[in-house]
């Protein structure tokens, strides 16, 4: 996978930096044109930001999983639930935020809306984390190629969960250990 060959500053550039150009280069070519920003449009631009690093987070996952020695029986189907939640819910809180505040100007705060919203949130944070957990022991597994603890992968579980910043970190080690794999 081509992401996980990038530099390091390159792979920040396109999962951190460009998602938000796009957003705010699009939202501004329809304020220029006088045109409103269709609501499906604004709640996919709105979360354009987040879906990316998930999406790359998700690939990664998927791809050192593959890799995975045939030692290590795992499945991978709560990842791809995780996953699919995550991105979800990121439209969902997008378009709802939205709806609060067009509530809240209206004089209006829907409550009910907003509790329903509190373990839906939790829930999404638990999926982000156990994709993070994922991929960082995917990664530190597919490195010493046997069944690890906790000691072995809390390094690229801290380099993962700390995106942005670990992204400086991590992608080299991505393209170390890549360079000894194939391509899919």
């Amino acid at each position: 996978m081509f992401l996980l060959r990038l530099r390091h500053w390159l792979a920040f550039l396109l999962l951190f930096v460009f998602p938000f150009i796009i957003r705010y280069a699009l939202t501004e070519l329809f304020a220029f044109t006088g045109m409103s920003v269709p609501a499906p449009l604004a709640v996919v631009l709105d979360a354009l930001p987040t879906l990316v690093p998930v999406y790359w987070l998700w690939r990664m996952g998927l791809y050192f999983y593959r890799r995975l020695p045939a030692s290590i029986k795992i499945s991978a189907i709560y990842f791809h639930l995780a996953a699919l939640y995550f991105a979800l819910y990121i439209l969902l809180l997008i378009y709802t935020l939205g709806y609060v505040r067009d509530s809240i100007a209206d004089g209006m705060l829907p409550l009910g809306m907003l509790a329903l919203l509190l373990p839906i949130h939790l829930f999404a944070t638990f999926c982000y984390l156990y994709m993070v957990y994922f991929v960082a022991r995917s990664i530190a597994s597919v490195e010493q190629q046997r069944i690890i603890t906790l000691e072995a992968y809390i390094l690229p579980l801290a380099q993962v969960l700390f995106l942005p910043i670990g992204i400086w970190f991590l992608q080299p080690r991505l393209n170390r250990l890549t360079s000894k794999l194939p391509i899919p």
